[in-house]
């Protein structure tokens, strides 16, 4: 089923660049793909920091028009004190300002689109009490009520009855917020099980696709042996890096005590900037992130909390690094354990994967390209375009009831 070219209006919680979060760059790919694929995209962005011109830049090429709505301090700290009041989880609240919404009122009046898509539960209200009767869908990319039941089992003491909460509204507004729109998607079939059951509301699983030709092997020296990419101020990962280094790495440096790990990603945590050692270098942000995987000899994504699929294995993977991973991670990506990824469950289990790929290159070097091979069939970009024009289509029948 094909989508006519259209006029799209893109809802978003996150100006989409630079791309150090998973949200933003699922929504610059999703930008992409809908200007290659004829459209008129008019986006709506809001945005808690500033957007400067060369990232709007970065974007401009794929829109028709650019809106930025910002966030001040003062209206995320009246946005969250609000959420208290009006029952909302505090991670759409924060989100929600009044003056945001007018704003999008008038843009959606003023634009007239054909379809409006909206990012992430955090801009489901802004649709659904804008006035706008155009189709619409929603890409909710992960399940946040699994994220944050992961971090209820987690949280300290004095943090679990806000964590509590944040579930119990999670849940609540997840499933009230499904019948604003026409169609869903979701990354992972994991997390649409997680929301909708063995049923669904229009929901289509989507996941990231990869540019292949820009994430591809690099012939350059491998001074690493051990590397791991992400946002490091984003818990999960912040948690699979001192996981990394303080439990894992440990048990290889017993056998291999001149392996060196590099940790790379923006916003460093303390916690992660304090793993930092001679063994141990914390990057920080990269301006091309491929030259981290590049320079890996393995590349290992010790998730143990965290939902839907992780871009940094499956850009790792396109680069032709032997990837490691945990279960949480692994179901997801669908790749064939040991014969693509291989995967542990435990700090044991995962220190002898890491020390067997650096001890045997030919095994090593097989995987990787395993893993290329499984990334290239399976998450292509010309994928993620036609699933996401078809739909788009079926937004467009279904808001106009045919």
């Amino acid at each position: 089923m094909s989508c006519p070219p259209s006029k799209v209006a893109v809802i978003l919680s996150r100006f989409p660049y630079p791309l150090e979060k998973g949200d933003k760059l699922r929504a610059y790919q999703h930008l992409k793909n809908l200007a290659a694929s004829g459209h008129e995209v008019h986006v709506i962005a809001l945005s808690d920091v500033p957007v400067t011109a060369e990232h709007q830049a970065m974007v401009s090429p794929f829109c028709a028009s650019i809106t930025v709505l910002p966030l001040s301090f003062t209206t995320r700290v009246f946005n969250l004190l609000r959420s208290f009041v009006s029952g909302l989880p505090l991670q759409v609240g924060y989100f929600l300002s009044p003056h945001a919404q007018r704003r999008v009122r008038e843009l959606l009046r003023t634009l007239q689109p054909d379809l409006v898509y909206c990012q992430l539960i955090r801009t489901a209200t802004y649709f659904a009490e804008s006035g706008s009767h155009a189709p619409s869908v929603i890409d909710y990319q992960d399940a946040f009520s699994r994220g944050t039941e992961q971090r209820v089992s987690t949280a300290p003491w004095y943090l679990l009855p806000l964590y509590k909460r944040e579930l119990r509204t999670v849940r609540a507004y997840e499933s009230r917020s499904a019948a604003w729109f026409n169609e869903h998607i979701i990354i992972s079939e994991q997390d649409r099980v997680v929301m909708f059951g063995s049923g669904g509301h229009n929901v289509t699983v989507l996941p990231n696709g990869i540019d292949t030709e820009y994430f591809a092997p690099q012939d350059v020296p491998k001074t690493v042996d051990v590397a791991f990419v992400g946002n490091m101020n984003y818990p999960p990962n912040v948690d699979a890096a001192i996981y990394l280094v303080n439990t894992i790495m440990p048990i290889v440096w017993q056998t291999m005590p001149h392996a060196r790990v590099a940790i790379a990603g923006a916003s460093p945590h303390r916690s992660v900037r304090a793993l930092a050692s001679e063994r141990v270098e914390i990057t920080g942000w990269v301006d091309d992130i491929r030259s981290c995987y590049a320079a890996s000899r393995v590349f290992v994504a010790p998730m143990r909390i965290g939902t839907g699929l992780q871009n940094k294995l499956l850009e790792a993977m396109a680069m032709g690094v032997a990837c490691i991973t945990t279960p949480i991670s692994h179901e997801p990506v669908g790749a064939r354990a040991d014969d693509e990824i291989r995967v542990g469950d435990s700090p044991d289990s995962l220190a002898v994967h890491i020390m067997d790929l650096l001890a045997h290159e030919a095994e090593r070097e097989r995987l990787a390209e395993a893993g290329r091979n499984y990334v290239t069939s399976t998450y292509a970009m010309e994928h993620t375009r036609t699933v996401l024009n078809d739909v788009f289509a079926r937004a467009l029948m279904r808001g106009r009831g045919q």
